[in-house]
């Protein structure tokens, strides 16, 4: 099979099992899944932070500078820089810190007002909220690389 066709067919199935799996297993939790680039553009030039869902810890923060550059602000404060690009109808980000060359990939779906990702990196099917959106900047130190 095509890896590009079993990569969408994988995440749309993880995508459609949500509404099972975060709904209690009553199905009322029903989501539309975003583009790459819905999200690209609700996101650029704001700073959003993401909480494991559902049990709300943070992972980090993530400003989106250019619809293909970001920085990342993990839970102990590191500041890494990443790529952005949109293969197959998801978001991947390659990050400067990143040693084997994986990129962190991501499919954006809204429940109502609250917006989510899922990880679809490997068989990890993380799922995160977005908790705050501000356009405040992370202050972090810039890349000279960017």
């Amino acid at each position: 099979m095509n890896p590009a066709l079993h990569l969408r067919r994988y995440t749309a199935g993880l995508v459609a099992s949500l509404a099972i799996s975060l709904g209690g297993g009553h199905g009322t939790w029903a989501q539309e899944r975003l583009t790459p680039e819905d999200f690209l553009n609700f996101a650029l030039g704001k700073t959003l932070t993401f909480d494991t869902f559902p049990d709300g810890r943070l992972v980090g923060v993530e400003e989106f500078l250019r619809r293909d550059l970001s920085v990342w602000r993990d839970r102990s404060g590191v500041c890494v820089y990443g790529r952005i690009t949109i293969p197959d109808g998801q978001i991947c980000f390659l990050y400067e810190n990143d040693d084997d060359d994986t990129p962190v990939c991501w499919v954006p779906f809204l429940k109502g007002d609250r917006w989510f990702v899922l990880n679809t990196n490997g068989s990890r099917r993380e799922i995160q909220e977005i908790t705050s959106v501000t356009k405040d900047g992370l202050d972090c130190p810039a890349n000279p690389g960017v």
